[in-house]
């Protein structure tokens, strides 16, 4: 997917995925979805972002949109808190979008965490990479919004932001983005040398090595070669 043209807060994709049920239309909980993007003032600004929440966390998953099919973000949202989830939610931008995992490679080559961000100078390197094409920047600013919402980074100016401290994940987080990683590169057996940097990128990461081998065994077989970490899902 190469737009991103809707900014979606964090909570929305919360209560959205704790409220949806499998087996039913999605329909159904669209009236549901009006209450959870209660600062959303227009009918139609609703529409679109839940249009971009439902193809991002519901559809991307499944063949058809009749009816909504359970998936690992809808069960991982009703056992886990909110804050729990965020970075999961963040690495499931970065898998679905090009343009924000590209965003976000750039995002962490032209910027450290004492800098100013300029949203001029990354808007040009995105136009640099796709072309002065309006979905991209309108991407672009709609990702500076997310992150904004996600709480990564903060607002200055009208073009202006900083990025805030990253916040460092726990094994359990990484075990579930490492699971969803597979389930959207359609592969159980993951090499964690060439595994997508992008989905860790906007949080603090200890040791990957060190997790894939907590988990060993139970979740997973991890093996280590000479050019190669391997994870083999069950």
């Amino acid at each position: 997917m190469l737009g991103y043209d809707r900014p979606l807060k964090p909570e929305w994709i919360y209560k959205s995925l704790k409220l949806v049920e499998p087996g039913k239309k999605p329909t159904e909980f669209y009236d549901a979805y009006n209450d959870i993007a209660v600062e959303l003032t227009g009918k139609d600004g609703r529409r679109k972002t839940r249009t971009v929440l439902f193809r991002t966390f519901i559809y991307s998953f499944q063949d058809s949109q009749s009816l909504i099919e359970d998936n690992i973000l809808i069960e991982l949202s009703k056992q886990n808190d909110f804050d729990y989830m965020k970075p999961i939610y963040m690495a499931k931008f970065m898998l679905d979008y090009e343009v924000l995992a590209h965003f976000t490679k750039v995002f962490f080559q032209i910027f450290d965490p004492s800098q100013t961000i300029s949203t001029k100078a990354i808007t040009a390197k995105m136009v640099e990479k796709f072309g002065d094409l309006e979905i991209v920047k309108r991407s672009t600013r709609a990702f500076i919004k997310t992150l904004t919402d996600f709480k990564l980074i903060v607002k200055e100016s009208q073009d202006t932001f900083h990025q805030l401290p990253k916040k460092e994940l726990n094994d359990e987080q990484i075990k579930d983005i490492i699971n969803l990683y597979s389930i959207c590169q359609h592969t159980k057996q993951l090499n964690l040398k060439s595994i997508d940097i992008p989905i860790f990128a906007w949080y603090k990461l200890d040791n990957l090595s060190k997790t894939a081998q907590k988990f060993h065994s139970r979740d997973w077989e991890y093996v280590v070669g000479s050019n190669r970490e391997l994870i083999m899902i069950k």
